[in-house]
């Protein structure tokens, strides 16, 4: 959980860090966290916000994950009380995201990919997934099903059930091309050092776009399916709640992606998130 609701005081060589993170996918599986800190001067002022790591031995686990949809991930809540992380498990939000890594095998391409992008580019994938397997199920269905009150034997045979297939189809090959433009500008970079600010801001925008086009085409999907689509035993309803949840992660809120990029484009120099 990369958002900084924990707090480090400075000792040597480290920090003992304390705070409450929720929103940990994977958190009862998992045997080390990142979370985020602010950390602490010995005087007490904030001097960096940084990703810590720490054993999960280390933390608790607050069972918080109660959601309509990603149950599977269990992203519950770790709470940490004065555990000391040593320097360096400690890595720099504002540096990493400018392109200063701390990297001990330089020669791995991987690990020179421009940080902001690249995580938020991990959260596309499995949406565009989720996409691909609503289509599937909705067009493998339709062969077969009818279409209630009419005279269609089959959903296939409906004018109005080909025009929304098509509709929905279109939105998820676009998420599927932004995803991959966004993804080949930070593959170019990685060799050669990372993306400058202008350049990261279309991949934030991008990002959320690519996630609103996936749920709205989902939507378009199951209408065209019927009501059936929200039984418990069939997976559309899954795969909607799934994706309701996933495209609301904070870094593919669109509003966010946009402002972001609109104010790159209109040369304002005023920066709304680190995580871009």
């Amino acid at each position: 959980m990369a958002a900084p609701t924990g707090m480090g005081e400075k000792t040597p060589g480290g920090w003992p860090v304390s705070g409450r993170w929720s929103y940990n996918s994977g958190a009862p599986y998992a045997t080390w966290a990142a979370v985020g800190a602010l950390l602490n001067d010995d005087h007490g002022a904030v001097v960096d916000q940084a990703l810590v790591l720490i054993p999960a031995d280390d933390l608790t686990i607050e069972d918080t994950w109660h959601m309509a949809g990603m149950k599977g991930t269990a992203g519950n809540t770790l709470i940490a009380r004065d555990v000391f992380v040593p320097e360096h498990r400690a890595l720099s939000v504002p540096a990493t995201a400018e392109g200063v890594h701390v990297r001990s095998r330089p020669e791995e391409t991987l690990y020179g990919s421009t940080f902001g992008p690249m995580l938020l580019l991990c959260l596309i994938g499995p949406l565009l997934g989720m996409g691909r397997a609503a289509l599937d199920a909705v067009l493998e269905a339709a062969a077969t099903k009818p279409l209630s009150f009419t005279t269609h034997a089959r959903q296939a045979d409906s004018v109005g059930v080909q025009t929304q297939v098509a509709e929905a189809a279109p939105k998820l090959e676009t998420a599927r091309l932004h995803t991959c433009q966004a993804v080949g500008a930070v593959d170019r970079a990685a060799p050669v050092g990372p993306l400058d600010y202008a350049a990261r801001t279309p991949v934030r925008a991008q990002a959320g776009y690519a996630a609103q086009q996936v749920v709205e085409a989902i939507g378009i999907l199951l209408n065209t399916h019927g009501s059936s689509a929200f039984a418990d035993t069939h997976p559309p309803q899954r795969v909607r709640r799934d994706a309701d949840v996933a495209a609301r992660h904070a870094g593919l809120v669109p509003g966010v992606g946009l402002e972001a990029y609109g104010k790159s484009l209109l040369d304002v120099d005023e920066r709304v998130s680190l995580m871009v």
